[in-house]
């Protein structure tokens, strides 16, 4: 009995020698980390690269707060593991000893029993986890060939690619979780089962109008009504497309906005491309307005608006540029000048250059511009174009009344 007793006593020091021990390795452990001073778990380039709000300093802080988790985790385990032969070792508490060995050995055994039986099912995973890792390997090669027009496929256009990668990647991955499901350890009970279905519900209520934008951008991209880079018009929007996305389309403006376009609202709006028969075609016709007198003679009116436009930089000269007589109006002739461009994102400069050189042909043919301002009534008054314009031949005409 006495040495039964012995046997304790060394036992029960064996305790107090463990926690001495392991508080003087985890106190050392904790200092050696307090003079780190670059990442070491977070140095890798490309997990610094995802991890870039980890700095030494936090990577410590980490480490620390690890080393108390896996410090009180040991002690705890030593307790569960080591008290029950402690209690053995007294014939006063053996029995409670032998009831606590079954509790630790009880959920022991679960956890044993469990992981060899889900050995089967984690081959099965792993072999769809590769298979699925592969393919999309396969179709991310594919989809670079593509993209770079190393391989053609009659009917697919180029910038299709990226596209239908990503929507065959969710495809592929949801096609893979659908199959390993059934063998996740728990997915058959009713916890996991309840929670799956509120998760179905919440993502179903909350993601109609992201769902809508998902449909929209599919369709757009399909229907192939923009690139990237592309001059557009939607709705009151005018900019060039900087970004498409399954869910919004950004523009930036003329005016250097960047705005970001639900692709339901692009759907459901009409698309202007200025960009497209730019660059395919002939190129795509700017045309602005301007107002003549019925007293000058359209020829005249024709080869100075003519004359203007070809002065006017990115303004093709073949095609040549032509006037179309709109209207005639209560005091003067609506002329429209059209001209040919291959650079619509300049429209707005060329508008303002086409805009003045035409004001000037007009002036240097010593024609004037009307407008609703004016009336046609012109006895007793002067042109009013610049001075320098006017004809040396001219007098202020005086003001008459024929019978």
């Amino acid at each position: 009995m006495t040495v039964q007793y012995i046997y304790f006593a060394i036992a029960l020091l064996g305790i107090v020698l463990f926690f001495f021990l392991s508080k003087k390795f985890f106190n050392w452990l904790q200092r050696r980390i307090s003079t780190i001073e670059h990442n070491i778990f977070f140095g890798n380039q490309k997990i610094a690269q995802f991890f870039r709000f980890i700095t030494p300093r936090r990577e410590r802080h980490i480490l620390k707060f690890v080393i108390r988790l896996l410090r009180i985790s040991i002690y705890i385990t030593f307790l569960i593991l080591y008290l029950p032969f402690l209690f053995s070792l007294v014939p006063q508490t053996r029995e409670y000893a032998d009831i606590v060995i079954e509790y630790i050995k009880k959920p022991l055994l679960f956890i044993y029993h469990g992981i060899v039986g889900f050995i089967p099912n984690l081959f099965f995973i792993l072999v769809i986890f590769f298979l699925t890792r592969y393919v999309l390997r396969f179709l991310k090669y594919v989809t670079n060939e593509l993209e770079r027009e190393a391989v053609k496929l009659d009917g697919f256009h180029a910038d299709w690619a990226r596209p239908t990668f990503n929507l065959l990647r969710v495809v592929i991955i949801a096609f893979s979780v659908i199959i390993i499901f059934p063998y996740i350890p728990g997915s058959d009970s009713p916890a996991f089962k309840g929670v799956s279905i509120f998760f179905g519900v919440l993502f179903s209520l909350g993601s109609t109008s992201a769902i809508s934008n998902i449909v929209a951008g599919i369709v757009i991209t399909y229907m192939r009504p923009f690139k990237v880079g592309d001059r557009v018009q939607i709705g009151d929007t005018i900019g060039d497309v900087i970004d498409k996305s399954l869910l919004v389309t950004r523009v930036k403006t003329i005016k250097n906005l960047n705005i970001t376009v639900p692709n339901s609202s692009i759907l459901g709006n009409h698309i202007i491309n200025f960009t497209k028969n730019a660059k395919e075609d002939i190129g795509i016709i700017l045309h602005t307005s301007v107002t003549i007198g019925y007293d000058v003679v359209s020829n005249e009116v024709l080869k100075a608006l003519i004359e203007g436009a070809k002065k006017t930089e990115f303004i093709l000269q073949e095609p040549s540029p032509f006037v179309l007589i709109k209207s005639l109006d209560d005091f003067y002739v609506n002329y429209e000048i059209n001209a040919y461009t291959q650079n619509p994102e300049k429209s707005a400069l060329i508008y303002s250059m086409l805009h003045e050189h035409i004001k000037n042909a007009l002036h240097d043919a010593g024609i004037e511009i009307l407008s609703p301002h004016y009336h046609a009534v012109r006895d007793g008054n002067m042109l009013t174009v610049p001075s320098h314009n006017v004809p040396d031949t001219y007098s202020k005409p005086g003001f008459k009344i024929e019978k």
